[in-house]
Order: structure tokens, then sequence, then C-alpha cells
């Protein structure tokens, strides 16, 4: 599909139309046009926003020309890695990942409405830098990384830093996201990832949050406790007063009660602060016992 093709199809403002072979050559396009170009991977998001103009790129680059970015593979070593192109669904489903890495898949199947997820990709997921990204909360609780591959060679960084601002990631001139790091859970580990609303029209969460919690042998204490507000701040957030006030200890309700008030006191949303920190204290009460069950 051409330039003229996608305009005429969803009524885009004019851009110019790049479909590159090799990581190389989109990375050179993206240092080259500087901030006028944007990466076209899924485009659930890019397209519906320049339809809306609510963004006019004066250049595309389609990577889904490039061959080596979808895959989906467990290097035996306790990562698994996410190419670019590997759409939600097919994350979602992919067997490796129900298999050992089962809350990539809740990340997944929670991201977005089915139809969307036939096409959106994770990784684009990340690069658009929406608070209420759902990948990330879960992401950033299992220590995920993503790679990135730009004109000067290729750097890793956690997904935790990734996101600098709303609608603002980490990617420098000439970068792009090519894969996405899982590490496999330590023994002893659960988590699950909450938003309200569940599911929506547009399905763009009020207020999420992610949580992964690792028990000792006997499971009597909380080793280590990662969790991750959405939607409440301009990025995703970690709630460390919260995780703190649960590490090392024995959990009952009076715990995980004081550990979700302490959560909704560091949100920090823009809109409805009141109504939002309540949906967090909330979720995060029910986030922690369904995590340690």
């Amino acid at each position: 599909m051409n330039s003229s093709d996608l305009r005429y199809l969803m009524n885009l403002p004019k851009f110019e139309y790049f479909e590159p072979k090799t990581i190389e050559e989109a990375c050179s396009l993206l240092h080259k046009y500087k901030g006028d170009a944007m990466v076209l991977a899924g485009g659930t998001d890019l397209l519906v926003s320049m339809k809306k103009r609510e963004i006019s790129p004066k250049y595309l680059v389609n990577i889904k020309t490039i061959p080596d970015l979808n895959y989906i593979r467990y290097n035996g070593e306790g990562l698994l890695q996410i190419g670019a192109l590997a759409t939600l669904n097919e994350i979602k489903d992919a067997k490796i990942v129900k298999e050992k890495f089962p809350l990539v898949a809740e990340a997944a199947e929670k991201s977005g409405l089915p139809t969307t997820r036939n096409v959106a990709t994770m990784a684009g997921n990340l690069c658009n830098a929406l608070p209420a990204a759902d990948s990330a909360p879960l992401l950033i609780c299992l220590g995920a990384k993503v790679k990135i591959q730009g004109v000067e060679g290729s750097r890793t960084m956690l997904v935790e830093d990734f996101f600098v601002d709303s609608k603002v990631n980490a990617l420098q001139n000439g970068e792009m996201v090519t894969e996405i790091q899982v590490p496999v859970l330590p023994d002893n580990s659960a988590g699950v990832y909450l938003k309200n609303p569940e599911r929506s029209v547009t399905d763009v969460a009020v207020v999420s949050v992610g949580t992964v919690i690792t028990m000792d042998a006997k499971r009597a204490k909380v080793v280590d406790a990662k969790i991750v507000l959405g939607a409440t701040a301009p990025t995703p957030m970690r709630a460390h007063k919260a995780e703190n006030t649960i590490k090392g200890k024995t959990l009952d309700q009076e715990l995980i009660e004081k550990a979700a008030l302490a959560a909704s006191k560091e949100a920090k949303p823009r809109t409805r602060p009141d109504y939002k920190r309540e949906l967090v204290r909330v979720l995060t009460i029910r986030a922690i016992k369904q995590a340690t069950i």
C-alpha cells in the first residue's frame, strides 16, 4: 500500500511513505527526517491520531516490510524475546508465552479491543507512551526491557525508564524499538493486572494497577513486591511506598489496606484526583490479594 492509498482510505493528511527492508535502513530514514518521521507498525493509534489531525508527520516509515521483526521466542536462559512486529494476539496465543510467561499473555490480552489486538503490537503500545498503556504496568513489574536500535548501534533499557512524559518516550533521533525482553519470574511469584473499567467502548483505562509479588518458600512473608499504577500520572509509575509497606512482612488485611492507601497517595492524577485515588486504593487491595492467594 502506498501513501495515496492510505490517504484515500483514511482521509489522512499528506505525507511521504517509505518501506525499508532492513532495520538499518529504517533507522537511517528516521535519522534523516528527525522529528518529522514516525514509525508505522500496527498503526492502530498512529493512523487514528493522524485522521483526527492530532498529529501530522511528514514521513511514515512502515517497518512491516522488515522480515526479521516478527517473532516470539524463548532463549532457553530465562528470557522471552518479542519482536517489534509481534501482534498482541500473537503474543497472547503463543504457547511459550502461555506456559512460561502467563503475565505477558495477560498484559497482551487486556490491551485494547479484540479487533485491535489483531494488528496492534506490544512494542507500539509502549512507544505511544500513553499514561494508560495497558501493557506497561505488568512489563514494568516483570523488569522487562526494550532493545533499541539506532544509527549508532543498539542499547537496552528498562521499560520503567522508557516512559519520559505523557506521549513522550526515551527514543532518540534515528532510533526504534526492535525487541521487548522479559525475564522469567522468580519462584513463588504471582501477579495480576486490573483496570477500571474492565471493558468499555474505547477500552481505555481510567485507572489501572499491575502487581507482581514474590513470597518466601513457605509463603509466609513477602520477599519482593512491584506495584505499578497506570493512568494516574503522566507516565505509568511505581508505587514505591506501597511496595515497601509490604516487603518483608506477613500479609494481613490491615497491612494490605495500609499499602493500598499508600499507593493512592502516591498517585498523581491530573483529573478527578479524589475519584482516581479511591480507584487506586480499591484496585491495589484486589491486586495484592489476587497475587498472594
